[in-house]
């Protein structure tokens, strides 16, 4: 059932009346602070309780062993062509690779206005952000978080019209709005809606605007491999497709990928549904981090890592830290050393020396490529600096020539230097 526009305007003056605490900040794209935090379970009168936000709400069955949590399809139309893998980039709101993914489909965003989302199977709806763009109009977009279990939730389901039965939620529910953008441009208010509103697998959960599908956040598991693992949250960024019953997984995984129009361009590299993690110890491979900046978010900062459809493309992913270079910049890698130092895969780059890149290319996964006229002449230079190898200088220079007739490199005072 789709709801009335007086409806939401109604529902919408009511969460602007209330205003008990602000909301949380979240990073762009993925999710909201809140959810991502998890339920804290409490003791109250020998019942077992969660907090969701400031409510408190009957704690949510375990999800034991299970990961076919996901019975259902939560989406549906035949525009859909592919599901973009965990790992894509888009600086500097996500200079590292991104904890969720993308619906991608074959139609105009006209068309995908009426695109629908369901509930990926039995479950709870625990918290609805809404986001405005006129504090006294509709909001402009919802995310919403389901939870199957007690240790699993998928965060940031986006849609333009929530489902009428997630505007009236049955239960409690308890509602704080802040002025706070979550850097969403263009939004001047948010509103938080903590609840515990059972769906049912392929109940209407709301329509147009869906963009992303995850985080996946399982306090059950653990992402490893990270040189540092405190900068980062590993309970939070697992492929989304794994939690799907077998027939679903092997459909997704199908459509695994990206696309130009109705034209699927499949990932085949393992792991087929991406990740989040790729720092390679011993060499420039992986997430590095401007000094002194915070994180989240992303913005300061640089990974030098492989395309998240096809890996077989080296990317420089950069923050806003390199004059001139903010942005994300491909490359084809040489994957054996030749004793140049040029154009090499980062996981290649395993000493002190200077290393030189030129010849970046335009995103040519979705499109013709080629080389990218704004970088005609420019190279890149990047040096581990120190014996532990968690240093990392970098600089984009304009010789007006190639790597190999700008040689011998050396950096000025413009180079600018990370940490892991």
């Amino acid at each position: 059932m789709f709801i009335s526009s007086n409806r939401v305007a109604a529902w919408a003056a009511a969460l602007l009346a209330l205003t008990q605490t602000p909301a949380l900040a979240f990073h762009f794209g993925l999710g909201n602070a809140a959810a991502a935090q998890g339920a804290k379970v409490v003791n109250k009168a020998n019942s077992e309780y969660m907090a969701e936000g400031n409510l408190l709400v009957p704690a949510l069955p375990s999800c034991g062993s299970s990961m076919a949590l996901f019975t259902n399809a939560p989406v549906t139309d035949p525009a859909f062509v592919s599901f973009q893998p965990v790992g894509h980039v888009f600086p500097p709101g996500h200079t590292f690779p991104a904890d969720h993914s993308y619906f991608n489909f074959n139609a105009s965003s006209t068309a995908l206005e009426d695109v629908n989302m369901y509930a990926p199977g039995n479950g709870w709806v625990t918290q609805v952000t809404a986001y405005y763009d006129n504090a006294h109009g509709a909001p402009s977009f919802y995310n919403i978080t389901f939870a199957p279990c007690a240790e699993v939730k998928i965060i940031n389901l986006t849609v333009n019209t929530l489902a009428s039965a997630l505007l009236h939620p049955t239960g409690p529910a308890s509602t704080s709005c802040s002025s706070n953008t979550d850097n969403n441009p263009g939004v001047v208010q948010s509103c938080v809606t903590n609840m515990e509103d059972p769906v049912k697998g392929g109940d209407l959960l709301g329509t147009g605007g869906l963009v992303d599908f995850g985080p996946i956040i399982d306090t059950r598991f653990q992402i490893s491999g990270f040189i540092n693992p405190a900068r980062h949250v590993l309970d939070r960024g697992f492929c989304p497709i794994d939690y799907f019953t077998p027939n679903l997984k092997a459909s997704y995984l199908a459509t695994i990928g990206g696309n130009n129009g109705a034209t699927l361009i499949t990932r085949k590299i393992a792991p087929l549904c991406g990740t989040i993690m790729q720092d390679l110890a011993g060499t420039a491979q992986g997430d590095w981090f401007f000094p002194g900046a915070s994180y989240p978010p992303d913005n300061a900062h640089l990974a030098l890592i492989h395309h998240n459809v096809d890996p077989s493309t080296g990317t420089f992913s950069v923050g806003s830290s390199i004059p001139g270079f903010a942005g994300s910049h491909d490359f084809i890698p040489k994957t054996n050393s030749d004793g140049s130092r040029i154009n090499y895969d980062f996981s290649l780059v395993t000493d002190q020396q200077i290393y030189c890149y030129d010849t970046l290319l335009i995103d040519f996964v979705y499109g013709a490529g080629g080389a990218d006229p704004n970088y005609t002449g420019r190279i890149v230079l990047l040096q581990m600096t120190d014996t532990s190898l968690d240093t990392l200088k970098i600089e984009l220079q304009n010789p007006g020539t190639s790597c190999a007739s700008a040689a011998p490199w050396s950096f000025t005072s413009a180079a600018v230097t990370f940490q892991r």
